[in-house]
C-alpha cells in the first residue's frame, strides 16, 4: 500500500480515518483519554475534561472519515500554556492515471489559485501550497481560520498524491504573531514527508489484539492491577 509517513512532535497523535479502521480509531481515542486524564484522577475534577477531550477527538476523527482521509493529527499537549487551535487530515488520492504529468497539473492548481498558492519541494517531490481564509461558523466561531492544502505528487508512482489540509482557528487577527507561529508548526510537520510502500500491512483486529497483549502486560506489571499507582 502507498502510503507517507510524517514526523510529529511530542504531544502530538495521529489516528487512523479510514473505514477499516472504525474499531481501532474508537480504541485510540480511548487509550488517549486513558493516558491523559487516568483514572486516578478525582472523578468530580477530571469527569468535565474527559468529556471535552472525547468530544474534540470524536469531532475531528468523525469529520476526516466524512473526508475519506486515512489519519487525522492533533496536537494534545499545551505549548508555553497554549492549545495549539489546529489539526491536520491526510488523504492518499490515486487517480489512476500512470502516465499523468504531475508539473502540468500542478501548474493547472497554481494558476487557479492566483495569490493564494505557491511551489515548492516537499519530500524531494513537486508539490504546491494553498492559504486561504475560510468562515469558521461550523466551528462555532465568529473569527475567520485559516486552511491551507498541500498538494504533494509522488515520483515513483505518478498519478499518486497526498493531499495534506490543515486548519489554524483564530480570535480575528490572522497575522497574529501565536497563529503564525502555529501555521509554521504545521508546515514544518508537512516538510518532513516522505513516501513510502507499506507491505503486510496488519489488520484492524491484528492491531487490537496487539494492543490488548500490551494493556495487559501494562496492568500486570502495576501493583494490585491499578493504572497509576506508585511503585
Amino acid at each position: 500500500m502507498i502510503d507517507f509517513e510524517l514526523v510529529l512532535p511530542d504531544g502530538w497523535v495521529q489516528i487512523p480515518t479510514t473505514t477499516e479502521t472504525t474499531k481501532l480509531r474508537r480504541r485510540v481515542v480511548d487509550e488517549l483519554i486513558r493516558h491523559h486524564l487516568p483514572d486516578s484522577l478525582p472523578r468530580d475534577k477530571a469527569g468535565p475534561f474527559r468529556r471535552m477531550l472525547r468530544k474534540e477527538l470524536i469531532e475531528a476523527t468523525d469529520e476526516a472519515a466524512r473526508q475519506g482521509a486515512r489519519s487525522v493529527l492533533l496536537p494534545l499537549r499545551e505549548f508555553n500554556g497554549v492549545k495549539l487551535p489546529g489539526s491536520l487530515v491526510v488523504t492518499v488520492i490515486e487517480s489512476g492515471e500512470e502516465d499523468e504529468d504531475a508539473e502540468a497539473l500542478l501548474a493547472s492548481i497554481l494558476a487557479d489559485a492566483g495569490d493564494s498558492g505557491s511551489y515548492l519541494e516537499v519530500g524531494q517531490a513537486p508539490a504546491v501550497r494553498l492559504a486561504t481564509v475560510v468562515d469558521s461558523a461550523r466551528a462555532g466561531r465568529k473569527a475567520p481560520s485559516w486552511r491551507v492544502s498541500y498538494y504533494v505528487s509522488n515520483p515513483d508512482a505518478p498519478g499518486v498524491w497526498g493531499l495534506l489540509t490543515y486548519t489554524v482557528l483564530t480570535d480575528g487577527d490572522l497575522e497574529a504573531e501565536p497563529v503564525q507561529a502555529v501555521m509554521l508548526l504545521f508546515d514544518m510537520i508537512v516538510s518532513t514527508l516522505r513516501w513510502s510502500n507499506r507491505i503486510d500491512v496488519p489488520t484492524e483486529e491484528e492491531v487490537l489484539t496487539e494492543l490488548d497483549e500490551l494493556t495487559a502486560e501494562e496492568k500486570a506489571a502495576t501493583p494490585a492491577g491499578r493504572p497509576d499507582a506508585p511503585a
